[in-house]
Parts: structure tokens; C-alpha cells; sequence
């Protein structure tokens, strides 16, 4: 071979051996997905040698498709019932890491109701939703079951409630034509939607429930174990990005050490990119080790085979792998708050 050849097959061999492995990952641009949004600003997927690639979907439950293909090879939803049924139908796909939950003081997740109705006293309370048209994400998703717990406060279901599906960006261009009469808004929609008139809070997530898991990380099988090593790489930085987010965070808000520069980061990655709104907005509870809350998890997977959403013997620990993060957090240690 000749020299010259040979030094632009080892130049060759060089770029190859450090290009950065393409990640790609579905988002729908709340700001739950803030830790990766944080470990993207911080360069620590970079460092990982990760090229993470965003990719907007406007539900969890429209990202098991491509999740189960392995077109995408991270989703960022909710434990849906199309996801339990998806893996009865022997696709397959794994829950890694908890992304979000609502607990008591920071609800991220509220029932919102058309400013209008609120004000001319047409609705009041939860009772007041019987009949009115409840905006949810898709069939099976995880507000179905938060509408259907809140409707059993007041001796009702979800089955008393006009319910219709759309995504959540789109939720807020209905209430604006008034299409709809409430749904469940998560942050930055919420605050979005309350500044622009829109709506007004009739109640929150966790007073539905109090720490209630609505939020996952899922891999694709093939990302999972065709690509092993750089799946381990990514919940890495991605629990590194989750633990900076949190030093944000100080009673319920954002004024913690490190609040001026997660708002940086939000501002810059979610759909919100109001400083002083975003300053406002209750932010997403996350555990620092992405552990999960079974119990409201398996609450919801209860709700959906009642309602025959999911159908056959399925269990949530067949669809649930702590490997990853058990083996991000024996790297990056145990978490320390400042």
C-alpha cells in the first residue's frame, strides 16, 4: 500500500474511532425533560461522546411506534397502556429511569379548566366536569387515569366526562377556540396557558394524588442491547443532568443554588422562553437517581385493565429495568444536595 494511501486509511480509522455516537431522542418539550435538556447544555453527553438528536412528539404514547422499530432509540413519555400492550404483543422496550412526578408543594401537573367556565362559576369544582369536554394526550395515557381518580372523589368516572385526544400543544389552541373545557397541562404549558388567559387551575396533580410517577425514560430494546455501552453512557449523563436541575430547585421553586442557570438552560431547550414566566412555573419533581414510585405506577396499570385499556397478564415489573441506573449511580456515587 502506498504511504500516502496508507496514512489516509489510518486518518481514516482515527475519525471513525472517535465519531460520536448518534443518539436519538423523542421529547415533547416540557420541562420534565430537563434533565437532558441540562446534560445537553453542559456538554456531558458530548464528553460521553454522545450526538444527541432531539426530535418533538407531542405525546409519549405516539413515541412506542418508532421506540418498538428502534427509529428512535429513547422516549421520554409515560407509562401508557399502549405501552403494556405493546410488550404484550411481544415488542419490546424497557422503562429505565423515572423522568417526573407530582407530589404536594411541587405539582407540575395541574387540572385546568377554560378561564371563562371558571369565572362565570359554571365550573367549581371537579363535579362541574361531568359532561364537559376533557382534553386528553391519547387513549391510555396517564391523565386518563389522574381524570378518572379525580372524578372518583366526588362519586363519578371518567366515563361521565366528554373526553377527546390531543396532544398538548395543541390542547392550548383549543382553548383559545374554546374546543375544549379542561384537560391536565403539565409546566411550561400550564404557565403558558395562565398567562395568556386561557385557563385557570381547578386543582393540582397531587392533590389528585400525591406522588404520583407520570414520567419515564424508555429505551428501545436494540438501543438497550445492540448498543449497550453507549445506552450507559447516556442514563450517565442524563442523572448528571437530572442532579444539576435539582440543585435548582428550593422549596417548590426555582431558587435553589443553581436556579439562574437552569432557567438559562430551560429558556434555551423548552418551549417556554420567558425568563420571568419560567421564574414562576412549579417545577418538575425528579428523583436524582431516576428511581421509580411502583406503587402509583402499578396504580395506573390497575386503572387501565378496569377500564379494559389493557388487556391480558402483564405485571409492571416485566416492563421496568433498573439496570441502568443502578449502574449510573454505583459511577457517579450517591447524591449529594449542596
Amino acid at each position: 500500500i502506498a504511504p500516502a494511501v496508507a496514512l489516509l486509511v489510518v486518518a481514516g480509522s482515527v475519525n471513525t474511532a472517535n465519531a460520536a455516537d448518534k443518539v436519538k431522542v423523542a421529547i415533547i418539550g416540557g420541562t420534565s425533560d430537563a434533565g437532558i435538556y441540562m446534560a445537553q447544555a453542559k456538554g456531558w453527553f458530548t464528553e460521553a461522546g454522545l450526538d444527541v438528536e432531539t426530535i418533538r412528539m407531542d405525546s409519549g404514547a405516539r413515541m412506542i411506534a418508532p421506540l418498538s422499530t428502534g427509529d428512535i432509540d429513547v422516549g421520554t413519555g409515560v407509562i401508557s397502556a399502549g405501552l403494556y400492550n405493546a410488550v404484550l404483543r411481544g415488542i419490546k422496550v424497557r422503562v429505565v429511569a423515572s423522568k417526573g412526578r407530582n407530589i404536594i408543594g411541587q405539582s407540575f401537573q395541574s387540572i385546568m379548566v377554560r378561564k371563562d367556565l371558571m369565572d362565570s362559576g359554571k365550573v367549581k369544582s371537579v363535579a362541574d366536569l361531568v359532561g364537559k369536554r376533557f382534553a386528553l394526550t391519547a387513549p391510555g395515557a396517564v391523565d386518563n387515569a389522574t381524570l378518572d381518580e379525580a372524578m372518583q372523589k366526588v362519586g363519578k368516572s371518567i366515563k361521565d366526562v366528554n373526553t377527546t385526544y390531543l396532544g398538548i400543544p395543541a390542547q392550548l389552541a383549543a382553548y383559545l377556540n374554546k374546543g375544549i373545557d379542561a384537560s391536565v397541562l403539565p409546566e411550561p404549558f400550564r404557565t403558558q396557558a395562565i398567562a395568556k388567559g386561557l385557563v385557570r387551575e381547578l386543582m393540582t396533580v397531587a392533590e389528585v394524588r400525591n406522588n404520583m410517577d407520570v414520567g419515564s425514560i424508555t429505551y428501545s430494546e436494540k438501543f438497550a442491547t445492540e448498543r449497550k455501552d453507549v445506552a450507559q453512557k447516556f442514563m450517565n449523563a442524563y442523572i448528571r443532568g437530572v442532579r444539576f436541575y435539582d440543585s435548582g430547585i428550593a422549596n417548590g421553586k426555582l431558587m435553589g443554588k443553581n436556579a439562574a442557570e437552569v432557567m438559562d438552560v430551560l429558556a434555551k431547550f423548552s418551549s417556554l422562553k420567558d425568563k420571568k414566566l419560567l421564574a414562576t412555573i412549579t417545577p418538575t419533581a425528579m428523583d436524582p437517581d431516576g428511581n421509580f414510585n411502583l406503587k402509583s405506577v402499578e396504580m395506573d396499570l390497575a386503572f387501565y385493565k378496569k377500564l379494559g385499556m389493557v388487556k391480558g397478564k402483564i405485571e409492571v415489573a416485566q416492563i421496568i429495568d433498573r439496570s441502568f441506573i443502578d449502574a449510573a449511580i454505583k459511577t457517579l456515587g450517591p447524591y449529594k444536595r449542596d
